[in-house]
């Protein structure tokens, strides 16, 4: 790969980071959020967990909600050295968002990654590659006990001008 094609890779994948750590912390705010709305893409109402009683519960709210470790600067980072826009969506275009959810384990790792919704193109692969290949995240707490919380992730792909050319 030549300098220029690589510089702009890499201007274009800090341009994706970009977007997806706005999506992040939009996400993050909502968390406490008591629209049903918001909660309707897992059929569990906000405030209640998915497996009541079973000492695996995964939250879906919850007082310290799950932290990428270096906060939203190592997210951002995290992202932009591993966030590839796939070949397919550049050529045909494809621009949209994948809304994506998985769970943080007590022990930090990530599992139970889905996609809610795609855009294809390779998009959704990508998406789900990204969120299961990364490191361990500092696990969400309720009531001051760590627990599985569930995150849900709008991940966001837009071409920059010079690709829609």
């Amino acid at each position: 790969m030549n300098t220029c094609a690589s510089k702009s890779k890499r201007i274009n994948n800090f341009k994706l980071a970009i977007i997806l750590l706005s999506m992040m912390v939009f996400v993050i705010s909502c968390k406490s959020s008591k629209d049903p709305a918001f909660s309707k893409t897992m059929d569990i109402p906000m405030g209640e967990t998915s497996a009541q009683g079973s000492g695996d519960e995964v939250f879906d709210v919850v007082d310290e909600v799950p932290e990428f470790p270096g906060g939203m600067e190592g997210w951002n980072g995290f992202l932009r050295n591993n966030l590839t826009y796939p070949t397919l969506a550049r050529q045909k275009g494809i621009e949209g968002t994948v809304y994506i959810t998985f769970v943080v384990n007590k022990d930090g790792s990530v599992s139970d990654a889905n996609i809610l919704r795609g855009i294809g193109g390779g998009c959704d692969e990508e998406s789900l590659r990204v969120i299961q290949s990364s490191p361990n995240w500092i696990p969400g707490k309720n009531k001051g006990e760590i627990v599985r919380t569930r995150m849900r992730l709008p991940v966001q792909y837009a071409l920059g001008k010079k690709d829609k050319s």
